[in-house]
């Protein structure tokens, strides 16, 4: 019987590790490649939200003849005869019909208190109002729950607020307010008072009967946005820090028409755009997106663009600003062509 020799065949060492350097080479330069895909896809589909905001608001402004109005708002004392305003539901609530939320719109007062809704309609959290990749659903609601928060004022003021919170959902995308004009130190030119919001979707006084709002007065429409709807922001994405998503004073309920930084924000001279979510020491009604080096913004004539984080603060205060006569800068603003 004939015997044949037969050398095992196996890898070396050496070749084994260099095998193992090459996979690891190739997985070091597939990962950037992979994350850099989910983040595109992720803005698209948040641009994408924003787009149908817009076009929700405008659909709004058709219907009803005005922009919807961010919530209502009393240019007066709270003590003086005239001052009918309490919590009713933010602007989001009045865009809901035109979302494919009609049901959740029949649910609502208008002129109602929000805290005085059912849970469930406080707290009904529809996709278009959340940017994807910031949170997930199981925070885009908001507990009810007693609590003191530090606050920072656009002055740089500091204070506190006890806050009774009533459960609501809680959104990513906020009107645009306008600027810092007529600042906030308590006086009835302040900028979060009924008719002297800068911007698109800004507080409204309202019409009061029998002490009761029955209607609302300060009513922006087309002809009210002297810069053009393509040179001023209707709606943008909100500074919320890292770790803040669905906590308050950040991240309020969008309903809630008394929390005005949940659902609108202001831009300019000492509110700049956030640059990143890891920055916590802005005021917290600016904009800013998690996106890296962007923040997407819908403009009043519906199209969808991206600003640069660094964009200059009176750059940025021009385009929320609806008539101060400036428009847009190519070098701050990227056109979406054919996308949406």
């Amino acid at each position: 019987m004939r015997m044949t020799n037969r050398s095992a065949v196996a890898f070396t060492l050496v070749e084994l590790l260099v095998v193992i350097a090459i996979i690891g080479l190739l997985i070091g330069l597939l990962l950037p490649a992979a994350q850099s895909a989910r983040e595109a896809s992720r803005r698209a589909d948040c641009m994408s939200r924003l787009r149908q905001i817009g076009l929700a608001s405008t659909n709004h402004h058709d219907a009803v003849g005005a922009f919807p109005p961010a919530r209502l708002r009393s240019r007066v004392w709270d003590w003086e005869e005239g001052a009918c305003d309490s919590s009713q539901p933010s602007w989001l609530v009045r865009i809901l019909p035109y979302v494919e939320q009609a049901n959740s719109a029949r649910q609502w007062s208008l002129y109602g208190r929000f805290e005085d809704h059912l849970p469930e309609v406080r707290e009904s959290s529809p996709a278009i109002f959340s940017c994807p990749g910031r949170r997930s659903s199981s925070d885009a609601v908001i507990p009810s729950q007693r609590m003191e928060t530090k606050v920072t004022y656009p002055c740089g003021c500091m204070g506190s607020e006890v806050v009774n919170l009533v459960s609501g959902a809680v959104g990513d995308y906020a009107g645009n307010h306008g600027d810092y004009t007529g600042g906030s130190y308590g006086l009835l030119t302040d900028y979060w008072r009924g008719g002297n919001g800068t911007g698109i979707i800004i507080s409204s006084r309202p019409k009061c009967r029998a002490g009761e709002p029955a209607g609302w007065l300060d009513k922006v429409r087309y002809k009210d946005v002297v810069d053009g709807g393509s040179n001023t922001f209707l709606a943008g994405e909100m500074h919320i820090p890292r770790g803040r998503v669905a906590q308050v004073p950040e991240n309020g309920p969008m309903y809630n028409g008394k929390d005005l930084t949940a659902f609108a924000r202001i831009g300019g001279p000492s509110i700049p755009l956030a640059r990143g979510p890891e920055v916590d020491w802005l005021p917290n009604m600016g904009f800013g997106s998690w996106h890296p080096g962007i923040c997407p913004f819908v403009l009043a004539d519906g199209s969808v663009r991206t600003v640069d984080n660094e964009i200059d603060t009176v750059a940025l205060q021009s385009l929320c600003h609806r008539f101060d006569g400036e428009g847009l800068e190519e070098d701050n603003v990227t056109p979406i062509w054919g996308v949406y």
